[in-house]
């Protein structure tokens, strides 16, 4: 009997019962926080893939009248590209990663909606919705489970025709801007020059004939002339009328306009409809002159768009718009040199600050870059508010054609995300 009381009162190795009993416990506890914590950087992530691709859908929808089966199938494309492309950056195998696309799709679902908002007015809206699941580690398991379920749901919606807008211009006409471009005028191909020329064996000098190219500045005129009439169009969708369609956009389109060499030149402030705008790029110089610095005219564009500035929102509220999108357009055939033949990074820096406050303030900027060297590339790359408000061109057909988009996109298109 003294023997079992002895072994009963001994305590002796309860520590380690207790921890053998408890460890696996505590172990899997710690697992679990570890994986909470990537389940919601993870459910981050998804959710921002989510609503970037409903947005894309819903816009293309609105732009390019894509039906609703191919947006649904835009928005599923989309979520699908990015997130499994964030995977391989993780490491994940093509295998794992082909495994992971099929269990996706079978748990994503998309809709997309248009309807009528009144004459040839119409609302798009895209929905999607995704459920994962994400792998438990190996101390989660401890506790029996293998996997933690995640959801993200997205709605984005735009609506096309009618939107009220004011937009400011800020455009290059340095002396380079005097060059020629790759295309032949139509009107004139040919034209009389006076120089040395090549007259049988030996050099001349005098009149002679050459190919008559269109030069930059000419080809931006041509370009921001479509801008103008894509946006006359989406104001008075109805009507083929340019007078009608002028009259509509003085309804709701407010167009400012700047331009810059080494030094900004002086303004054009916003005014209804396209009339002034349109006279101010019509006359710039024909043969521009002077360096590049486009810092002080994308102040004085953000200075007259900004939200603390109460004139826009006064303006649109007297024709009864009580909202409006605001946009900056960028354009330069360069890069940032002052009035020097180098690139100034001091001042290519002051422009990136001058859109990064522009874009801050809720202000989508637009960028060109046309035949511009890597560091104008570079530049405008980043001023952009996205990759597709981004545009290089090489010529003046590229170049009207990013104009002509530009115009569309800002007029017709009004997305934004609703969930």
């Amino acid at each position: 009997m003294q023997r079992f009381s002895r072994f009963w009162r001994n305590q002796d190795g309860n520590f380690g019962i207790m921890t053998a009993l408890l460890l696996p416990v505590a172990l899997g506890v710690g697992g679990m926080a570890m994986d909470v914590t990537e389940a919601v950087r993870e459910r981050s992530n998804l959710q921002n893939i989510a609503d970037s691709a409903t947005l894309a859908a819903a816009s293309k929808m609105s732009r390019d009248d894509i039906s609703p089966a191919e947006a649904e199938a835009m928005a599923k494309k989309e979520l699908l590209g990015q997130y499994l492309a964030s995977m391989r950056q993780n490491g994940m195998s093509e295998d794992a990663i082909t495994a992971m696309e099929d269990e996706l799709l079978k748990n994503m679902v998309a809709t997309a909606t248009v309807t009528s908002a009144g004459g040839s007015n119409k609302n798009f809206e895209v929905k999607l919705t995704l459920k994962s699941k994400i792998a438990l580690n190996g101390l989660t398991r401890i506790l029996g489970f293998t996997y933690l379920p995640v959801a993200v749901n997205s709605t984005s919606a735009s609506a096309r025709e009618g939107n009220a807008l004011s937009m400011y211009l800020v455009l290059d006409r340095s002396g380079s801007m005097a060059w020629d471009t790759t295309t032949v005028d139509p009107i004139n191909p040919t034209k009389t020059v006076t120089g040395w020329y090549n007259c049988g064996w030996s050099q001349c000098y005098g009149p002679y004939q050459t190919t008559n190219y269109v030069t930059k500045i000419a080809a931006l005129k041509a370009a921001a002339g479509v801008l103008f009439s894509e946006l006359q169009k989406a104001s008075a969708p109805d009507s083929t009328n340019a007078t009608v369609q002028e009259s509509a956009a003085k309804e709701l389109i407010r167009i400012g306009a700047v331009s810059y060499t080494h030094e900004t030149q002086t303004e054009r402030k916003p005014a209804w409809g396209t009339t002034a705008a349109r006279s101010y790029v019509m006359a710039l110089p024909e043969v521009p002159e002077g360096g590049t610095d486009a810092s002080g005219a994308m102040a004085v564009a953000f200075a007259d768009l900004k939200s603390l500035n109460p004139t826009e929102t006064a303006q649109h509220k007297s024709k009864k718009n009580h909202s409006f999108s605001r946009f900056i357009v960028l354009m330069t055939d360069g890069e940032m040199t002052g009035y020097s033949n180098s690139w100034n990074k001091g001042i290519d820096d002051k422009v990136r600050a001058a859109c990064n406050e522009a874009k801050a303030d809720g202000i989508t900027v637009f960028t060109v870059a046309f035949m511009a060297p890597a560091n104008g590339k570079s530049l405008l790359q980043a001023c952009a508010s996205n990759q597709e408000s981004y545009y290089e061109s090489s010529n003046m057909t590229q170049l009207v054609a990013a104009f002509g988009d530009i115009g569309r996109k800002a007029a017709k298109t009004q997305t934004r995300l609703t969930n």
